[in-house]
């Protein structure tokens, strides 16, 4: 029991990298707290188990890796309550919405405005009906 609540312990600390997959972003919050919820029932009772017959140095180590665990859990659910804590914006354009008129510089340093990109005409000589707008959260 203790083993498998090691490994499946080890499975919850990499479910934190599975952005990166394609699952559907509404799972894995729900993965990212279920599989230490998981992994430490099974360490509590695997622990409970061994705890008779097992010599000081594994039980120093079955107490840790428990109590590792439960810290783990609590930052788990930490995450989960507090992910969507970050404010959102009240001056971005909704979905849909026209957004203002702005210039910025494009990746080679020449200024480019957005009524510029839907006047110019493109390769079939006529304006585009849209520009597609990709904001990255952050600060460079």
């Amino acid at each position: 029991m203790f083993w498998w609540g090691l490994i499946i312990f080890f499975l919850a600390v990499a479910s934190n990298f599975l952005y990166w997959l394609k699952i559907p972003q509404g799972v894995i919050p729900w993965i990212n707290l279920a599989l230490p919820v998981v992994a430490l029932l099974l360490l509590v009772v695997g622990l409970k188990r061994l705890w008779p017959s097992a010599r000081v140095p594994g039980k120093t180590l079955a107490i840790f890796v428990t109590v590792l665990g439960a810290l783990f859990l609590a930052l788990s659910v930490w995450g989960f309550v507090h992910a969507r804590d970050v404010p959102g914006s009240a001056g971005a354009p909704k979905v849909g919405q026209k957004a203002p008129d702005f210039t910025l510089s494009d990746t080679t340093g020449h200024s480019v405005s957005l009524s510029e990109l839907l006047s110019a005409p493109m390769e079939n000589s006529s304006p585009p009906k849209a520009v597609l707008l990709v904001f990255y959260r952050g600060y460079w």
